[in-house]
């Protein structure tokens, strides 16, 4: 069975056609109502209109909630397994120059291919997409697990983060189109609950695998193959769903915006490659790291340009959603949303490494000290996910937020090796509050004041903006701690026989012959200098908690309705100015 939504396609109005603008009433507040002379677009789903979900029993939808909880903690899961096992495939394959590819080759690939996904949602069937992205995931898994080199355990990553990206991006699709309006921030709490415990899970699980002679690390990324094979059986129940067009799939297909998806995808490569090696591999004033930070920018500057200007595309075909950005409360959710992904990311990676630095915590140990973190998390997401239909002021979650994340980091840049471990698990707890505040309500948000067809486009524009803030973090975070925690220690052991290379088994979390050859003085400096360089890592935390401060303090403080299927209207300036 079928069920269409009423969104379509927008066509370019004619020159000629003016927006027309009317008043109306709504909570008793004048708001205006915009016609902008689409032929083929409603400004809202008419109220006769009958909605995706009519129709489908409650066990078809309770099936669909298991699928999407499933494989949004898949997602999780696979972004962080590797957090625990990257010093087993450093001694299996060695190579610690593409060591930190294992794990940032996943975010790159998933926010690189967001564009393309989102375009290809529009004509294609969901329920199909979301099978074949299994697939994909499952395979790539299997590549990984079974890797003869490490390179091919960074192409399973690339593979893995592709199909992560597409079914994340189905799980929003299907929760915009088939959740009633009021049900929809809590779902996103609960896709946001179960990717952070997929998120937790993965250096849990990764690690006992790792730890264990008989699995070794490979079955890290063999146990996502069986989850997955229950998670397709439950897709067979879902129900079909494509977006209506009149175009053929060749059509569409020669429509999607190629030049700006390689653009947006070259973009993030170029800005991996350049963190990560610049000052490692390469030295920061050799050519190799000018002409790839100068490519870099060229890539950024182009992308924009021919985004704006819509190049070799039509505004309504763009990979990005810009359209969206001229809404105020689109935009700027979304780069809080960003924001807190950048401290989450940061937070999550380098914290369990405090731990084991310090504490000589294994990997176990060191993931488990995460627990404060991602249990006031998910706790906050419920929270806020719950209140914010009530209270329906959406600027209070993103200001209390940000000042949590503030606090928070400014607390994070007073430890040092001495600090007990259950400060720094405090102050851990009190960033995790504010991001959980903030973490799932944008999507709530841009569904409550867009209209119908634009909807699934907020969904993707809020997967580009955690997937891109998670990516950003890693690779700036993996530079800072790789240049800084180098330097630092290279001074301390200047003329103790020790190379480059042990250095860097050192900072990896390898056995390195560095501690094992010291006295005990110098090795409590080279610790102090590892916990300086994490530190310094968390400055994208408050960093991220400031910005996103001053982006709610200027959101409009207005309340929304979250009961009805109809958008609030918004000035019909804002989408004329895209």
């Amino acid at each position: 069975m079928s069920f269409e939504s009423p969104r379509s396609i927008p066509e370019r109005p004619n020159a000629s056609t003016k927006s027309s603008k009317a008043s109306t009433m709504q909570n008793g507040n004048k708001v205006e109502t915009i016609s902008k002379g689409y032929d083929d677009v409603s400004e809202a789903a008419p109220s006769h209109a009958q909605h995706p979900r009519d129709g489908i029993s409650p066990r078809t939808w309770t099936i669909m909630l298991c699928g999407n909880l499933l494989m949004s903690m898949i997602g999780g899961y696979d972004t962080s397994n590797v957090a625990n096992i990257q010093v087993p495939v450093y001694q299996a394959f060695g190579h610690i120059d593409l060591l930190p590819w294992v794990s940032l080759a996943y975010c790159l690939s998933a926010v690189a291919i967001v564009p393309f996904v989102r375009k290809l949602t529009s004509f294609c069937d969901l329920k199909w997409m979301a099978l074949v992205s299994c697939v994909l995931t499952c395979a790539a898994s299997a590549l990984a697990g079974a890797a003869p080199n490490i390179v091919c355990v960074i192409f399973g990553r690339v593979f893995m983060g592709l199909g992560s990206a597409t079914i994340y991006q189905i799980i929003l699709s299907y929760n915009v189109v088939f959740a009633r309006p009021q049900e929809l921030p809590l779902l996103q709490a609960l896709v946001g609950a179960s990717f952070a415990v997929g998120l937790i899970s993965g250096p849990i699980v990764g690690g006992a695998f790792a730890e264990n002679e008989h699995t070794t690390w490979r079955w890290a990324f063999y146990i996502v193959i069986p989850v997955l094979a229950l998670t397709s059986l439950l897709l067979f129940f879902y129900p079909s769903h494509k977006f209506p067009t009149k175009k053929t799939t060749l059509q569409n297909l020669k429509e999607i915006d190629w030049v700006g998806c390689v653009l947006w995808a070259g973009v993030f490569v170029l800005f991996g490659l350049a963190s990560i090696f610049s000052g490692t591999k390469w030295a920061w004033d050799s050519g190799a790291v000018i002409a790839v930070w100068t490519v870099f920018g060229l890539a950024v500057w182009a992308f924009i340009i021919q985004q704006y200007m819509s190049f070799f595309t039509t505004p309504e075909q763009r990979a990005f959603p810009v359209h969206l950005l001229t809404v105020s409360a689109v935009a700027i959710p979304s780069l809080c949303a960003l924001l807190s992904a950048v401290a989450y990311g940061a937070t999550l990676y380098y914290t369990p490494i405090y731990f084991a630095f310090t504490r000589g915590h294994g990997a176990l140990g060191a993931a488990v000290r995460l627990l404060p973190f991602i249990g006031v998390f998910i706790f906050m997401i419920f929270l806020s996910g719950g209140l914010l239909p009530v209270l329906r002021y959406y600027k209070a979650f993103f200001l209390v937020g940000a000042v949590f994340v503030l606090i928070g980091g400014g607390l994070q840049q007073t430890v040092t090796s001495q600090t007990s471990e259950s400060r720094v698990m405090g102050f851990e707890a009190v960033i995790a509050a504010g991001l959980g505040l903030m973490w799932q309500i944008s999507l709530p948000i841009a569904s409550a004041v867009l209209p119908p067809q634009y909807r699934i486009d907020a969904a993707a524009l809020v997967n580009m903006c955690q997937m891109c803030g998670i990516s950003i973090s890693l690779a700036i975070s993996g530079a800072i701690y790789e240049n800084i925690g180098f330097g630092r220690i290279e001074d301390i052991v200047a003329g103790m026989g020790f190379s480059a290379h042990d250095i860097r088994e050192l900072l990896s979390g390898a056995d390195s012959p560095i501690l094992s050859r010291l006295d005990p003085e110098v090795t409590l400096q080279v610790i102090d200098a590892a916990t300086k360089a994490i530190v310094s890592c968390f400055n994208l935390t408050i960093g991220a908690g400031a910005i996103c401060f001053i982006a709610a303090c200027c959101m409009k403080f207005e309340a929304l309705d979250f009961k009805k299927r109809s958008a609030r209207k918004v000035d019909t300036e804002e989408y004329d100015k895209a």
